[in-house]
């Protein structure tokens, strides 16, 4: 009998769950503050279609203007994304990690940068800043040499949420974001 129930549990899950996530694939509608310029193509009458284009640009300015809305371009978002590395981010549509494709970034995966600084934090651990301003220190002892500024630092993302850098082609150690 126990079985069953189970069973009927997770028959009964599956089916509530269903629905919410097929509602999680579908694309968010159009912000509502572009849409009333994009309604404007709709009117035939061209003084008034002009007139529509005119004000709803105008509204859509005053809204940058008053930093309502920010418009960001695909490299802008590849910059942001990069800059990011190695947080824990919330689901947002534009980090959500896939290209519009649907296939996930590959320069996400993994980062190369230059060392910018170094600093000991004792026992064979580092703390490395890059040249993009990024701070990570490394959770495991370096053996051998000790890094140094100036070098390239390549930083994969591992599993269930690790990170590995690896300095010039050394052996590769456990990172951590520090800022």
């Amino acid at each position: 009998m126990k079985t069953g129930y189970k069973f009927s549990l997770m028959i009964g899950s599956l089916a509530v769950l269903a629905p919410v996530a097929a509602t999680a694939s579908t694309p968010p509608e159009r912000n509502a503050v572009i849409r009333p310029l994009l309604d404007c193509r709709k009117i035939a009458d061209a003084p008034a279609r002009l007139a529509c284009f005119d004000r709803e640009s105008a509204s859509l300015d005053a809204a940058d203007e008053k930093n309502e809305i920010t418009v960001l371009d695909k490299d802008a978002v590849r910059k942001t994304r990069r800059s990011l590395f190695g947080f824990s981010l919330p689901r947002l549509p534009f980090f959500d990690g896939k290209d519009d494709d649907g296939q996930e970034e590959a320069d996400l995966q993994a980062i190369e940068a230059t060392i910018a600084s170094v600093r000991s934090l004792g026992y064979g651990k580092w703390q490395l800043e890059l040249d993009d301003g990024a701070r990570w220190s490394t959770t495991e002892a370096i053996v051998g040499r000790a890094p140094e500024a100036g070098k390239t630092i390549e930083i994969k993302r591992g599993a269930i949420g690790s990170y590995f850098g690896k300095i010039e082609g050394r052996r590769a150690v456990r990172m951590q974001r520090v800022n």
